[in-house]
């Protein structure tokens, strides 16, 4: 690696920084804690696609994969215990490269402070579609690999999990795991699912849903008795079952609703708020499926999803604005963060009001 972009990432390491930001000409930042910060005592950042470091940070797949669309995803091994999840493209200015600090070793639910229903799907459930949602860098990907951390110590099952690129490494223990990588193990994640269907999974791990093939695989092999876990970058529940129904074509929309009510088994919408002492804390909005939501999502009702959340148990259904509102009274946040991370800021007053 570029011995100029060896340094600052052993520097955003050593302060528990979650991203760092290369672009040409200007000088490297890091984000801590959700916070941008410029490395004032750092080299201006210069990186030519002529220069012999470009060439290494690329395999030759990668490179002909930028030269065609002008960026690229890539992930490699740090120093043992941490991997690097990368984008390297082209701006204005030159290039940039934006990397993402993966520590090799997950930290378990609690850890993480996870929700219990967390540890609820890892250990009970056998079938279903499950969705971890939320905004790029609110932790989704740390969320899923907790899951199958959980599931390899504590369950026999054959896993297998297709990413791009592959984040954290997961060694067998008591569950197979096969992890593959599109570009270096597969051509495409609809290849990949269509494969699952002669692999003997258990468990179908897809690191991101970003097209209605995707979703499509996914909720079928939920329907055939598999356990599916995936993420997308929407906000919420009601954001979420629209933007599958919505990614499909239009004389398709009727029957992947029939789909989805009977295969999605819980939506979980998370942030990472910045706390009153130091780092970050988890905030969840959760909706486990029954009946009721299933027979709103067949009936094209999703504005009422949330009414029927407010009239069932708290196990099952929380609001956003509900656990921010907690996390205010146990002073893990400000009030002030609470009304910035808030979908809703009326609700969050009324929650700390009742």
């Amino acid at each position: 690696m570029n011995s100029q972009i060896n340094k600052i990432v052993q520097l955003a390491i050593n302060q528990n920084a979650s991203d760092i930001h290369f672009q040409t000409a200007q000088k490297p930042v890091i984000r801590i804690s959700g916070k941008l910060y410029q490395v004032d005592d750092a080299e201006i950042f210069d990186l030519a696609e002529t220069s012999p470091e470009f060439q290494e940070m690329l395999n030759k797949d990668q490179m002909q994969d930028f030269i065609k669309n002008g960026n690229v995803d890539f992930a490699f091994t740090y120093d043992v215990e941490y991997r690097l999840r990368g984008n390297l493209y082209r701006q204005e200015s030159g290039l940039s490269l934006s990397l993402r600090i993966i520590r090799n070793h997950i930290l378990s639910f609690d850890q993480l402070g996870l929700p219990p229903i967390f540890k609820e799907m890892a250990e009970n459930y056998k079938q279903g579609f499950f969705l971890i949602v939320g905004p790029t860098g609110q932790g989704k990907s740390t969320s899923l690999a907790a899951i199958l951390n959980h599931v390899n110590n504590n369950r026999e099952e054959h896993i297998v999990t297709i990413e791009d690129p592959i984040e954290y490494i997961i060694r067998n223990k008591k569950s197979i795991i096969e992890q593959r990588e599109v570009g270096r193990h597969t051509s495409s994640f609809q290849s990949a699912l269509r494969a699952c269907m002669r692999q003997d999974p258990n468990i179908i791990i897809i690191g991101e849903m970003r097209d209605y093939e995707t979703m499509q695989a996914a909720i079928t092999l939920a329907e055939t008795g598999h356990l599916v876990f995936s993420t997308m970058h929407t906000n919420n529940a009601p954001q979420t079952i629209d933007r599958i129904i919505d990614a499909f074509p239009e004389q398709k929309q009727k029957q992947v609703r029939i789909q989805l009510a009977s295969t999605l088994t819980g939506v979980i919408s998370q942030r990472l708020v910045p706390g009153t002492k130091s780092g970050l804390v988890f905030a969840f909005e959760q909706m486990i499926v029954n009946d009721a939501i299933r027979n709103i999502i067949r009936t094209e009702k999703i504005e009422q999803i949330y009414n029927a959340m407010q009239s069932e148990d708290e196990a099952s259904f929380v609001r956003l604005e509900q656990c921010l509102a907690e996390l205010v009274k146990a002073k893990k946040i400000t009030k002030e963060t609470a009304l910035i991370y808030a979908m809703n800021r009326d609700l969050v007053n009324m929650f700390l009001e009742y």
